[in-house]
């Protein structure tokens, strides 16, 4: 503390023994203006040494009202120790903080990467077993990474159902083959190892024809349904009289119906237009129609009939039939299945499924009821306009 006249010439001066770094002569040669002025002084060694940071003294001067000065200073020692301890304390939180950060970061990332992980694995594992079972888990966050998994679990689920159909259906071509495979080379090797004319000759090459047709309609008629129950089957779908294409399809069975003595009614509107394959169509009414005219004993009845029910077109075929037990009924959609009853018909046992394998591709539904003994019932249902 000091205190100077109005020519600044010390009256009083308190400066603490630690303060000796300070050349109070400064003060006096210092210029006041104003009532009141902060300002500061270095230590003599600061300003021989330049130190970037050094002590100084802060100073608050004022001006009494007859001219005397009044100075209080303060050393900023205190304060940059202080900020020296806090600097210190900064730098060990900062480091602590980034340390945790480090550790936190990783084991978030860690955690987020492991379905990724797991998604690599499974490929791994496919690629190199081959099975198609393996899936990757979900936990159900609804995250982007967990979307990705269920979506590629779908993706594994399509083509396992494709590459089981696809197996399925080799199988079958295989099995089905092979009876008119072994016929055609019996009938061959049969006329080559005899002495036979030639009408005998032209007899086996027949036969070998007949038998060739049948293993390209069994060959056709799977791989239709294969690519139908892929969703593979490509259909040319156009404005369909539905009314017109049931009487045409009626109107190639009538003479096989009168020759068995079953009496066909049809019952259908005027005109009744939906968008679908006209030739896939008539396959599976055809279908279906020739099962009834097989199944049904002389004398019987078949009735086909059309209807609309809301945005639906209803394809009905009934019969009188010998109908299906109800052990029965659940599997006769499937691939080269043959009922009791079908056994003593000739048939490739791929009729009811191609029908379904048909409507299904039409985005339609097709049901039937029956019971053994009581004749059998068909429903087809398609939608008139085509689903998005």
């Amino acid at each position: 503390m000091r205190v100077a006249n109005p020519k600044n010439e010390t009256v009083f001066q308190n400066i603490p023994l630690d303060w000796g770094d300070f050349d109070a002569k400064q003060l006096e040669a210092l210029k006041v203006e104003g009532d009141l002025q902060w300002s500061y002084l270095l230590g003599k060694e600061e300003e021989e040494e330049l130190i970037k940071d050094p002590d100084r003294l802060d100073l608050l001067s004022g001006r009494a009202r007859d001219g005397f000065l009044v100075q209080v200073g303060k050393t900023t020692e205190a304060r940059k120790e202080i900020l020296e301890d806090f600097q210190s304390s900064f730098v060990l939180v900062m480091i602590g903080v980034l340390g945790v950060g480090v550790a936190g970061g990783a084991l978030l990332a860690r955690r987020s990467l492991r379905p990724v992980r797991e998604l690599a694995e499974v490929m791994r594992s496919i690629r190199r077993t081959g099975r198609m079972d393996a899936r990757v888990p979900t936990r159900q966050t609804g995250d982007e990474v967990d979307e990705m998994a269920e979506q590629f679990n779908a993706l594994l689920n399509t083509i396992e159902s494709l590459v089981t159909r696809m197996r399925s259906a080799l199988d079958d071509i295989a099995h089905e083959l092979r009876t008119p495979m072994t016929r055609m080379r019996g009938a061959a090797e049969m006329a080559l190892r005899s002495n036979s004319d030639a009408e005998t000759y032209r007899q086996a090459l027949a036969d070998c024809l007949e038998e060739t047709e049948q293993a390209l309609t069994t060959l056709n008629a799977l791989m239709d349904v294969a690519e139908a129950e892929a969703g593979a089957m490509k259909l040319n779908r156009e404005d369909v009289d539905l009314a017109a294409l049931i009487r045409g399809v009626v109107g190639l069975y009538e003479d096989v119906a009168e020759e068995k003595g079953l009496a066909l009614e049809t019952t259908v509107p005027e005109r009744l237009v939906l968008r679908a394959d006209p030739r896939r169509l008539r396959q599976a009414v055809a279908n279906l129609l020739d099962n009834a005219i097989k199944y049904t004993p002389r004398g019987g009845r078949i009735e086909i009939a059309i209807a609309q029910e809301q945005q639906l077109a209803r394809i009905s075929v009934k019969d009188t039939g010998v109908g299906i037990a109800a052990e029965e009924l659940p599997r006769i959609w499937s691939r080269l299945y043959r009922g009791e009853a079908g056994h003593s018909q000739r048939g490739l046992g791929l009729g009811l499924s191609l029908v379904r394998a048909i409507v299904l591709a039409h985005k339609g539904s097709v049901d039937a009821r029956s019971q053994s003994g009581q004749g059998s019932e068909f429903t087809i249902r398609l939608p008139l306009t085509v689903p998005e």
